[in-house]
């Protein structure tokens, strides 16, 4: 069967077909179908090719839709031929329209109003934007007249310009008011577009000007002069009010105002001004301090204190409590961690004539001291606390500053402050390496403990004392809180407890039987013991040693001279010559050391010289070194006992924990 009939093409969009000519923009993409198309032949097999007619092509079996948009425009429009083929194998059959593409227009995208003050430059926005070229020219059309220059606009500017073809002008205007500005642009195909802005132009507030007057006195003779202007209008027209704070009434539209104050006090002068198209300035003010005294800060401090004994906490009442002063040479308190501190500021007064003698902190009463605040910073960043009378404990060691500031009831209140320095006392420092001079004690030996630590206040240079009673003047000086009734920093307190393991007293705690028994262990093995030194607050520091017993165990026990018999020197008969030739070397070495050589003839006549009392030792023999024994050496310490040119090296039973 043969095929004698051509396809029949057909181009449609959106299911209208068109048959002449299509009129699109730039860039807009459409999607063109030729399923309209009618052959013998089923659409699936026939074979289209679409020519854009914009040197782009594309097609194939089957493809009867495809999409395309043209890059290039005019203001007139470009046209294109747009071409389809149709072929079913035996017959090819071209179908064309005419696709006309107009170039788009320039858009607007800024629409807002504007705003902006008389005398001040407003960049003006960009306003179009063309999508499928560029823009190449705009005008710029400004009802009025507007000046151009940009910055530094005065009353005296031209501001007759009413015209630019700038992209971007600075535009500023004499009166304000709301402005039309008119903007035209062309893109390079040709096309414009024109917008109509509006512009507030916003009236400039007048400014209130003169100079800052000084703190003075009672009786201090001011001038305030106006040094006021318009920016944009007017000077000689503005409107003056001025303020005083203690004047009842303004005083209107004078450009000097003389005044005295006639007390002391915080006062505030104002002036406000107003340009001839009634718009206000902003209020200028400023405060003026007629002289008044400060308040004076007095701040004492004590610690409670039952029997002699500072107390830890703060007492429920004053009953039996004694106000004890812990003081530095410096006048700083001197304290315990934890120990609560009384700080009184009750004393403190408004050196205000009216003020000065009275004592009490309640402002209704007659004797009021005119203070009304007293603010306590205790320097160790816990909050502020108010009162005369407060409390306060640190915790930490180390030095802090307490800080009082007083504010009188004179008007907006005066304030004051005063420090105290506040030293919080550091532990004693151990120093003891080994308590005892032996490597091991026997069970029931006595033995002497050796103890070494100092002060570490007294490395910072404090020196402290507690004055007993704040009330009692001890020595006499007029003052009743600094005597030196006992020191503080300096001496300190040592006690052992000779088995940390084992709570003698019961109480609990087997680490605070202080100096119990005789010092002696009647168990062997190792002994745990503990040192605590404390200082004059109680601030204390302890050290924990071990100590070896040994079980004593006569046969290896030595013998003193004094307990050797004649078997120990002669154990056998067979021995008895060997000791007698023994014996008679020694007697003639002994013989020949009592003749005296040149050094001890030497030593004999230097002995009146330096005035040595000559000793015998048991048996009538004179000393070696012709003198009374020297002390009992001190105990070696471990650097010493460790050291090879000591002549004595010996290993660390007593061992520091």
């Amino acid at each position: 069967m043969s095929d004698d009939s051509d396809p029949v093409p057909e181009i449609s969009v959106d299911g209208v077909v068109i048959t002449d000519e299509l009129v699109l923009l730039t860039d807009q993409r459409v999607q063109f179908s030729a399923r309209g198309t009618t052959d013998n032949v089923p659409l699936d097999e026939l074979i289209f090719t679409w020519d854009w007619g914009d040197g782009q092509t594309e097609g194939g079996r089957g493809a009867a839709e495809a999409g395309h948009s043209w890059v290039d425009g005019s203001a007139d429009g470009i046209v294109y031929t747009l071409t389809l083929t149709v072929d079913d194998g035996l017959h090819s059959v071209e179908h064309s329209i005419y696709i006309k593409v107009l170039n788009r227009l320039p858009k607007q995208i800024f629409d807002e109003p504007l705003q902006t003050d008389t005398l001040t430059p407003l960049t003006m926005p960009t306003v179009f934007e063309d999508s499928d070229g560029m823009i190449v020219e705009y005008y710029w059309f400004f009802e009025g007249g507007v000046n151009l220059d940009g910055s530094g606009m005065t009353l005296t500017s031209d501001f007759s310009s009413t015209e630019s073809i700038e992209q971007n002008p600075q535009v500023g205007w004499l009166e304000p008011g709301m402005k039309n500005v008119t903007l035209e642009v062309t893109d390079d195909d040709g096309n414009t577009s024109v917008a109509i802005l509006q512009v507030q132009v916003l009236n400039q507030r007048p400014v209130a000007v003169f100079a800052r007057p000084l703190d003075g006195e009672v009786d201090t003779s001011y001038t305030f002069v106006s040094e006021s202007f318009d920016p944009d209008g007017d000077t000689a027209l503005l409107q003056t009010i001025w303020e005083i704070s203690d004047l009842d009434d303004p005083v209107y539209n004078v450009s000097s105002v003389s005044h005295t104050f006639l007390e002391p006090g915080l006062y505030t002068v104002s002036l406000t001004v107003i340009d001839e198209r009634g718009l206000s300035s902003a209020t200028k003010s400023y405060s003026i301090r007629i002289a008044n005294p400060l308040p004076v800060p007095e701040l004492e401090f004590s610690c409670p204190s039952i029997n002699g004994t500072v107390l830890g906490e703060i007492p429920l009442t004053e009953d039996g409590v004694v106000w004890q002063v812990p003081h530095t040479s410096t006048g700083a308190a001197f304290v315990a961690p934890g120990d609560p501190i009384r700080f009184d500021g009750s004393g403190s007064y408004d050196a205000d004539p009216l003020f000065v003698g009275r004592t009490s902190t309640d402002s209704e009463s007659s004797e009021w001291n005119g203070i009304v605040s007293w603010i306590w910073d205790f320097g160790d960043a816990s909050s502020p606390v108010s009162g005369p009378v407060v409390w306060h404990s640190y915790q930490i060691p180390g030095t802090y500053v307490v800080t009082l500031t007083v504010v009188d009831g004179f008007e907006g209140g005066e304030t004051n402050k005063t420090t105290l320095t506040v030293h919080v006392s550091r532990a004693p420092i151990i120093t003891t390496e080994d308590p005892i001079s032996a490597d091991y004690v026997s069970i029931d030996d006595v033995v002497l403990l050796n103890s070494s630590a100092y002060d570490a206040d007294l490395i910072d240079g404090i020196e402290a004392w507690m004055d007993l009673d704040q009330s009692d003047d001890s020595d006499g000086d007029g003052d009743p809180a600094n005597d030196r009734d006992r020191p503080l920093t300096g001496p300190l307190v040592v006690r052992w407890d000779l088995n940390a393991l084992q709570d003698t007293d019961l109480d609990g705690d087997s680490r605070n039987d202080w100096l119990w028994g005789n010092q002696t262990w009647s168990q062997p093995g190792e002994i745990r013991i503990l040192m605590q030194v404390c200082d004059g607050v109680g601030v204390c520091s302890s050290e924990e040693y071990v100590i070896t017993v040994l079980a004593e165990q006569e046969d290896d026990k030595p013998k003193s001279l004094s307990d050797l018999t004649w078997e120990d020197l002669v154990p056998n008969r067979e021995s008895a010559g060997l000791f007698a030739l023994i014996a008679a070397v020694l007697l003639l070495g002994w013989l020949i050391m009592r003749e005296k050589d040149e050094d001890e003839m030497d030593a004999e006549e230097m002995l009146e010289t330096y005035d040595v009392t000559e000793v015998e030792v048991e048996g009538g023999l004179p000393g070696m070194d012709q003198h009374n024994p020297p002390p009992q050496p001190k105990y070696l310490t471990v650097q010493e006992r460790r050291n090879k040119e000591s002549g004595y090296v010996r290993p660390i039973r007593t061992r520091r924990r």
